[in-house]
């Protein structure tokens, strides 16, 4: 054997004359192939001016002193090109390029060849350290996904798979600022997509549920203007013109507008984010004059109609008209569905009517056999349709307050003040009152009083006081009668303004 088995250096012989020439060019080779680095790979020609030491991987079709030299190692050495084949293994760093190759004996491949199939990696960290919590971790400014064409032997398909255990689990992207949450979406808790978002951090509001099993999309804090209107008015609850503060109610008796307790009471009460407690039945009755503008029939009779409300804490007995379904309790809209009869075309009484005490929010009554996402109405919308039924003139607000018109004295026991209202009523309405006492001077708490601008006095009044709408009123236009049972002070036809005291109020009212 003359040469070594894996470096290809010469050994010295036997009783061999100039030993220091085959010594020195052993010497050499190791001196070129150890740490092998080389200017650049690729070189098909001699540099014209190489400086002694240097070395190239030599390129195909080289010309020149490299030719015949394909993808072998060439080191200037002593003045002159020599050239050392590669075993396989070898690895070398080249300058130009930054890189480490390896030869595979075949060719010089690059070293991300070899750590491409990483295996079972316990952690791994891109710019950031891992942890036990996120074993992988990143710290960059952009990530690019792109999918593998099928003339690189892929699909040109890309699909981003995340799976978890088990319903009840959570599989999320989780969006944040300063490492506190703002969004998220994802299969949160259930199977149903959802995306919820937060102000803070801890406190999350539902914001859109897609459901696994029906694939109905909702919007559990409203949706601004998304589908038709409910047939139910004031299902969030939102609207008190009558300043219900929550508690008992009679039988046929209303706390928020629309809403009135049915057969032997009820007690309801609603937190600030909308969940309503209920105890004994509450209804609202439908009126059969919005048929047509929300339904585009004369009537209800016949119809399919699903009411539902969001997160029932229990069962919940309903009744449409003369028909009877249960809502079912649970998360997120749950719903009951039925169809009326055909003989049903008058008004429709919807009745909420547990058998416990329960929770609930945001009341729907749907067209169709599908309850609908809640569409959220901004509050001073939704009271204008409750104006349709009741509407609050002035008062209750705490302090002492003026009604907005000027009245005038009529004959000697009358006080007439003409009213324009914001929006028609049902019917011509009757007068409601907070059963105010008349003060012949400045009202407070639960009184009224009448300043007659003429003589710059509040009238007086004697007898008792009777208060209703004047002969010749509709559901538009009306003026509100003062009537005394014997006189009110001051001349027939002054001009002035009827001033309620803070807890005093007025109401016209054309419930059905």
């Amino acid at each position: 054997m003359t040469d070594t088995p894996h470096l290809g250096l010469p050994l010295i012989a036997a009783a061999q004359a100039q030993k220091h020439v085959t010594h020195n060019e052993a010497l050499a080779s190791l001196d070129a192939l150890v740490h092998l680095a080389v200017k650049e790979r690729g070189r098909t020609d001699p540099p014209t001016s190489p400086e002694e030491g240097e070395r190239y991987l030599v390129g195909e079709d080289a010309t020149g002193a490299f030719a015949s030299h394909d993808g072998e190692v060439a080191l200037f050495d002593v003045g002159a090109w020599r050239f050392l084949a590669p075993r396989p293994g070898w690895r070398a760093y080249v300058e130009a390029e930054d890189a480490i190759l390896v030869f595979d004996g075949g060719a010089w491949r690059d070293l991300g060849r070899y750590s491409r199939d990483l295996g079972q990696v316990e952690r791994l960290g891109i710019g950031t350290a891992a942890d036990d919590l996120n074993r992988l971790a990143a710290k960059l400014n952009a990530v690019l996904f792109t999918a593998l064409a099928a003339g690189e032997g892929g699909s040109g398909d890309l699909r981003f798979v995340l799976n978890k255990a088990e319903a009840g689990n959570v599989l999320s992207q989780l969006y944040q600022r300063g490492y506190s949450g703002r969004a998220e979406t994802g299969l949160i808790g259930s199977d149903d997509f959802g995306i919820r978002v937060s102000p803070d951090g801890s406190t999350w509001r539902d914001a859109m549920r897609i459901e696994a099993a029906t694939g109905l999309v909702s919007f559990p804090s409203g949706c601004v203007g998304a589908g038709p209107p409910s047939l139910l008015v004031n299902g969030h609850f939102l609207v008190n013109q009558r300043g219900f503060a929550g508690g008992a109610l009679g039988q046929g008796v209303y706390g928020y507008d629309r809403w009135k307790a049915g057969t032997g009471g009820c007690t309801i009460t609603r937190t600030a984010d909308g969940t309503v407690t209920l105890t004994g039945n509450l209804e609202q009755v439908l009126d059969v004059a919005r048929a047509a503008a929300l339904t585009g029939t004369a009537t209800y009779a016949g119809l399919t109609l699903t009411l539902s409300v969001e997160n029932p804490s229990v069962p919940i007995p309903v009744t449409v008209g003369s028909q009877a379904a249960t809502i079912p309790r649970g998360s997120g809209r749950r719903s009951a569905t039925v169809t009326l009869a055909s003989n049903e075309t008058g008004h429709v009484v919807v009745r909420l009517q547990p058998t416990e005490t329960c929770t609930f929010s945001r009341v729907r009554l749907d067209v169709g056999p599908a309850a609908l996402p809640w569409a959220f109405e901004p509050p001073d919308v939704e009271e204008l349709r409750c104006r349709r039924y009741y509407q609050r003139l002035a008062g209750g607000t705490g302090v002492t307050v003026m009604l907005g018109a000027f009245g005038q004295r009529i004959g000697t026991n009358l006080v007439e003040i003409p009213l324009m209202l914001p929006v028609p009523m049902r019917v011509g309405p009757s007068v409601m009152s907070s059963s105010f006492a008349w003060a012949n001077a400045a009202p407070s708490g639960n009184q009224v009083g009448f300043f007659d601008n003429a003589a710059g006095t509040w009238t007086s009044l004697t007898g008792g006081l009777v208060i209703a709408t004047a002969p010749g009123g509709g559901p538009l236009s009306l003026a509100l009668r003062f009537q005394a049972g014997t006189s009110f002070s001051g001349i027939a036809g002054s001009v002035g303004v009827l001033h309620l005291g803070g807890t005093a109020t007025i109401a016209l009212q054309a419930e059905l």
